[in-house]
């Protein structure tokens, strides 16, 4: 099967006029954006774009259809030859000729490949023996906010909670299945007019997926473990036309008020897909402990719940009932009751409740 860049290389090379003599450079510019995501300059794209087109070249012909001066030409030659674009053919003058797109691509896949493994060794070492703490940072266009984002779904271990539209969920949908498929607990709420019901339904077919509808939507965001988090406003989510921008938020404070809002909006948003109550079950998230309760019109639950006291920091421990829940947009807590008494149970940060829950099991 050709990958996307491949099929969008032939189709943009195939699917546009040839350029005219001294060109200005102005057009061009998806295919030469998608030649430079496979590690072209500009110039060298714009080469190997007019070698497509017209065929081999001598380097005085490449100089009538392109603004370059003959050094910056050798530079450009010797750029896509080295990084297997073209071959120069030896003669008396010297040709250049563009290599077929579909083996340039697929060339690179096999390095991409093959290094891939040893880069993310690296990688994950280089990760592990750094030590700065970065709380907020701007992702100044949409590649960054997507490649973050990815980034957070693969590090999640235990939750995701992630509010998109269906283009921006088109893009991490791959992680997102991969983590499902591992056992994370996902709750995705879209907004747009785009989403149909049978749709969504078909998307996640045979998946313990948690699925809701909101409109007209709060904002793009990915929540990992309620730790990290990526953000983008709603009217910059929405509009496609525009360079999208978002923020990397790598801090718990800051992402627990991202999670505070995305349950806000998802206990009051229309159910498409639920996944049935495990028992037992391990809840590390008393939002999402909570969006179950809510769907059992006031079940008891029993299970043990370990935490502790918000005043002191004593460890709570004990077997008990949850027995009510408070979803009001500012409180949301559930009440458990044991042996000793009833106490109100919050998530991370509570200001008022009794107990601060760390983990939650269904017996």
């Amino acid at each position: 099967m050709q990958s996307s860049i491949s099929i969008k290389l032939y189709y943009y090379i195939f699917n546009i006029p040839a350029m005219p003599a001294r060109s200005d450079g102005s057009g061009h510019s998806d295919i030469i954006s998608v030649l430079q995501d496979m590690g072209l300059t500009e110039n060298e794209s714009r080469v190997y774009i007019l070698l497509l087109e017209h065929g081999s070249m001598t380097a005085q012909d490449i100089l009538n259809y392109l603004p370059l001066r003959q050094p910056q030409l050798y530079d450009v030659t010797a750029g896509l030859e080295r990084k297997g674009f073209i071959n120069i053919l030896l003669g008396r003058p010297k040709k250049y000729e563009a290599i077929d797109p579909e083996a340039v691509v697929e060339a690179r896949e096999q390095i991409l490949n093959r290094n891939r493994e040893y880069f993310l060794n690296w990688a994950n070492i280089a990760i592990q023996n750094r030590h700065e703490k970065t709380a907020l940072i701007n992702a100044k266009n949409i590649k960054s906010v997507i490649n973050n984002s990815i980034e957070l779904i693969n590090n999640a271990n235990e939750t995701l909670e992630i509010e998109t539209t269906w283009e921006l969920y088109t893009y991490i949908r791959d992680p997102i299945i991969r983590k499902l498929k591992g056992g994370c607990r996902i709750e995705i709420m879209f907004f747009g007019n785009d989403i149909k019901t049978e749709m969504i339904k078909n998307e996640f077919s045979g998946m313990e997926i948690d699925v809701k509808y909101i409109m007209p939507g709060q904002f793009f965001a990915v929540i990992s473990d309620e730790t990290n988090s990526v953000f983008m406003p709603r009217g910059v989510a929405m509009n496609i036309n525009m360079e999208r921008y978002g923020y990397i938020i790598k801090d718990r404070d800051m992402s627990w008020f991202i999670t505070h809002n995305f349950f806000t909006g998802w206990y009051r948003a229309m159910e498409i897909l639920k996944m049935p109550l495990i028992r037992p079950y391990k809840y590390s998230s008393q939002r999402i402990l909570i969006g179950d309760l809510k769907g059992l019109n006031g079940i008891n639950i029993n299970g043990v719940l370990d935490g502790s006291f918000r005043l002191t920091g004593k460890r709570f421990h004990e077997q008990g009932s949850i027995t009510g829940i408070n979803l009001d947009s500012d409180v949301i807590n559930f009440v458990f009751e044991t042996k000793n008494g009833k106490f109100t149970v919050g998530g991370y940060d509570s200001q008022l409740e009794d107990v601060i829950m760390r983990y939650f099991n269904i017996n």
